[in-house]
């Protein structure tokens, strides 16, 4: 009886292989030889899923987006609050630790490749988007003032979280998850004490343009 292979899993094991490598050491570190061997494959079977190491690092960059869009889709199945829902994107845990390490670790590359480039802005848009759905749920379930402007605070709770990770990643021992946890209830709290003045000035601009 033929061996039966769920090839999606095996491409999904294969990508955590590539992540975890890219987190620990680097771009340099993956080879397709060096990944195969990791995962317990031979180069032929990683080959198979992959033309190269470029298709296999566009795709994992990519696995790490839908690690975090699954993560806020079982918040949200759980019911969790705003405060919440941004911690499960935090690097407080050591899988979000990796996939933070990994995702820094693309950048450089994505710079000088035009399909790893395509995948950091489409991550960029994505989490964006992502950022938005939580905090209209929150504004819906009446976390947030109505009139809050949430594109607005889309891009600044995303430069937040970037510039806050960016942090944790050089240097994690100063920044316990406590204290990540910290950082993040103040940043919600002056959105929501400060949201009147921030949510009139994308009006103020757009009088001014007319």
């Amino acid at each position: 009886m033929p061996l039966i292979v769920d090839h999606d899993e095996r491409r999904s094991l294969i990508a955590g292989v590539v992540r975890r490598m890219v987190a620990a050491g680097g771009l340099e570190a993956v080879t397709v030889r060096a990944v195969a061997r990791e995962a317990g494959f031979s180069s032929t079977i990683v080959s198979h899923y992959f033309r190269d190491k470029r298709d296999l690092m566009a795709f994992t960059y990519g696995t790490i987006r839908s690690r975090a869009i699954a993560m806020i889709e079982a918040a949200f199945a759980d019911g969790a609050d705003l405060q919440s829902c941004f911690e499960t994107l935090l690097p407080i845990n050591p899988a979000n630790l990796a996939d933070w390490q990994a995702w820094f670790g693309f950048w450089g590359k994505a710079t000088a490749d035009a399909g790893l480039a395509a995948e950091r802005i489409a991550g960029t848009e994505g989490t964006r988007g992502l950022f938005l759905r939580i905090l209209e749920r929150a504004q819906a379930g009446g976390e947030l003032p109505d009139h809050l402007d949430l594109a607005f605070h889309a891009d600044r709770l995303q430069m937040f979280v970037n510039g806050l990770a960016s942090f944790v990643v050089m240097q994690p021992a100063a920044w316990p998850p406590a204290k990540q946890r910290a950082m993040l209830a103040t940043e919600l709290d002056v959105m929501k004490r400060a949201w009147p003045r921030m949510a009139e000035a994308p009006a103020r601009r757009r009088r001014a343009e007319g």
